[in-house]
C-alpha cells in the first residue's frame, strides 16, 4: 500500500516536470505558430492529459472548475465540428455556398465557408483547454502549484534575458533566423511584439511574486543558519530576472501590452506592498494611515516607473493616433460581418476568408488581415452567439474562483490576486491583439491559470497528496 502511494507520487512529480517542460518548449519556436512545433505540443499535451486522468482521476477541490472547463471544451469543439458538416435541408448553411452552387455547381453546403480551415482550428482551441485540465490534474497541492508558477516565472525571466542579449547584439536575428518584422522592437522568441509584450507583462508579474516570496524567506531566515547564502543568491538572481522581464517589456514598444501590464500592476502591486510581510493572525494590525500611505506610495511608484521607462511606447502613441491605426479602421467591417452571421458564425478559423468582402476601401489596399486583432470579435465571427455565451461563462467561473480564493486563502492570498491581475492583463490586451491565438502563449497562460486556480481552491490546512478521488477510467 505504502509502496503504491510512493510510486504514484513519483509518477505525479515526473508528469508535472514533463508538463512544465512541454509548456516551456511550446514557447520557444516562435510560439509554436508553425505546424511541426504545434503538432509536437498537441501530441505531447494530449498524451500527458490522458495519462494524468487515467492515473489520478479528477480533482476534488477544483472539481467544479474542471467540469466547467471540460464542458466548454466539449461544447466549443462539438459546435466547431458541426460547422464543417452538411446539415439537413441546408438551413443553417452559409449563403456563400448557394452562390458556389449557382456558379460552379457545388453541392456541398455547411455553416463554415472553409470547412477544412474550421476543422483544423479544433486542435488550436483544444490545446489550451487540455493544458488547463492537465494542470488541474497535476497541481493537487499548493507545493506543486507553486512549483509550476516558479518554473514558469523563471522561464519567462530567462527568455526575457535571452531577448535582451539578442536584441542588443543581434537585432536583426530572431532566435536563429533573420528577423523580418518589428526590427525596432524586442520580440524575444515571438514574431509579434504584442504577443511578446503580453508574455513579458505576465512574466513581470510572476517574477515580482517570486522576488517577494524569496525576500520574505531570506528576512525570516535565522542569521548564521545554513542556507542563508543560498537564499541571498536566489534573491539576486530573481531580482535580475525581474529587471530583465520589465526591461524587455519596455523595449517591446507595444502600447497596448505596456498599458495592460500597467493596469494589472495597479491591481496587484499596491496590495503586495501593503501586505509585503504576509498576513499573520498573531500580529497587531497596522494603523490605517500607514496602509493608506503604502497604497498611495505604490500607486505613485507604478506611475513614475511607467513615465520614466515607457518612453518609446508613449512616443509611438503620440506619433500614431488611434484613428490612424489599421486595426481600428477595420472594426466597422468586422461588425458588419458579425451582424450578418451572429447566430451561427462563419466557421472558426475563417476570418481571412470572410473579411475581404467586408473590408472598407478607406482602409487602403495594403496588408492582409488574417486575424481580427481582437480575440473577442474574431471568436464571435467564427462561432456565432456561442462565443459570447462561453466567454461570459469562463469569466464568471474565474471571478468565482478568485472570490473564493481571496476569502479562504491567507498566506497564499497574493497568488489569488496575481491570477486576477494576470487575467485582467490578458483580457485587456486581447481586445486589441491576438496573443491568445498564438499557441505558445495560450499554453503558457493556461498552465499559469491552472496553478492559480489550484491554489485559490486549495485548502490551507496542510492536506498534502490526498486530494483526488474516483478515477476517470472507472
Amino acid at each position: 500500500m505504502l509502496s503504491n502511494l510512493i510510486i504514484r507520487q513519483v509518477l505525479r512529480e515526473a508528469l508535472l516536470l514533463a508538463f512544465i517542460g512541454l509548456v516551456i518548449l511550446t514557447l520557444i519556436p516562435f510560439g509554436s505558430v508553425t505546424p511541426f512545433p504545434f503538432a509536437f505540443a498537441a501530441i505531447g499535451m494530449f498524451t500527458l492529459g490522458a495519462i494524468s486522468a487515467l492515473l489520478f482521476g479528477e480533482p476534488r477541490q477544483s472539481r467544479w472548475v474542471f467540469s466547467s472547463a471540460l464542458l466548454v471544451l466539449v461544447v466549443v469543439t462539438g459546435w466547431t465540428f458541426i460547422q464543417t458538416i452538411e446539415l439537413p435541408s441546408n438551413w443553417p448553411a452559409n449563403p456563400a455556398w448557394r452562390a458556389a452552387r449557382d456558379l460552379a455547381g457545388v453541392e456541398y453546403a455547411a455553416i463554415s465557408v472553409a470547412p477544412a480551415d474550421t476543422l483544423a482550428s479544433i486542435l488550436a482551441v483544444a490545446l489550451p483547454f487540455v493544458t488547463f485540465l492537465t494542470g488541474l490534474l497535476l497541481c493537487d497541492t499548493d507545493r506543486r502549484a507553486r512549483k509550476v508558477l516558479t518554473l514558469l516565472g523563471l522561464s519567462a525571466g530567462i527568455i526575457a534575458l535571452f531577448g535582451l542579449i539578442q536584441f542588443s547584439l543581434f537585432p536583426n536575428i530572431l532566435i536563429v533566423v533573420e528577423k523580418q518584422a518589428y526590427l525596432d522592437s524586442l520580440t524575444a522568441v515571438f514574431v509579434n511584439r504584442n504577443t511578446a509584450a503580453t508574455f513579458l507583462g505576465l512574466g513581470t508579474l510572476l517574477m515580482l511574486t517570486l522576488v517577494r516570496d524569496i525576500a520574505r524567506s531570506y528576512s525570516n531566515h535565522p542569521p548564521g543558519e545554513p542556507g542563508q547564502n543560498t537564499l541571498l543568491l536566489k534573491s539576486w538572481i530573481y531580482m535580475l530576472l525581474l529587471c530583465a522581464c520589465f526591461t524587455a517589456l519596455m523595449l517591446s514598444r507595444s502600447r497596448a501590452g505596456i498599458f495592460a501590464t500597467f493596469i494589472a500592476a495597479l491591481i496587484y502591486f499596491p496590495w503586495l506592498a501593503m501586505n509585503w510581510n504576509g498576513s499573520r493572525r498573531s500580529l497587531k494590525p497596522a494603523p490605517q494611515w500607514r496602509l493608506m500611505l503604502k497604497l498611495l506610495s505604490a500607486i505613485v511608484f507604478i506611475v513614475v516607473l511607467l513615465s520614466v521607462f515607457a518612453g518609446q511606447a508613449i512616443l509611438r502613441a503620440q506619433e500614431r493616433r488611434l484613428e490612424d491605426d489599421d486595426r481600428f479602421c477595420i472594426l466597422p467591417g468586422i461588425w458588419r460581418a458579425i451582424s450578418d452571421h451572429w447566430l451561427t458564425g462563419t466557421g472558426l478559423g475563417t476570418f481571412r476568408t470572410v473579411f475581404p468582402a467586408y473590408r472598407d476601401s478607406a482602409c487602403g489596399i495594403f496588408g492582409i488581415f488574417d486575424r481580427a486583432h481582437n480575440f473577442y470579435l474574431e471568436g464571435f465571427l467564427g462561432l456565432g452567439i456561442l462565443f459570447p455565451v462561453t466567454a461570459i461563462l469562463t469569466f464568471a467561473v474565474l471571478v468565482k474562483v478568485f472570490r473564493q480564493g481571496f476569502a479562504q486563502r491567507r498566506r497564499l492570498r497574493h497568488f489569488v490576486l496575481l491570477g486576477l491581475a494576470a487575467t485582467v492583463l490578458v483580457a485587456l490586451h486581447a481586445a486589441v491583439d491576438f496573443s491568445l491565438q498564438i499557441p505558445g502563449f495560450a499554453v503558457f497562460f493556461s498552465a499559469f491559470l491552472s496553478a492559480v486556480v489550484a491554489i485559490s481552491l486549495g485548502r490551507s490546512n496542510g492536506e498534502a497528496d490526498v486530494a483526488y478521488e474516483r478515477p476517470l477510467s472507472r
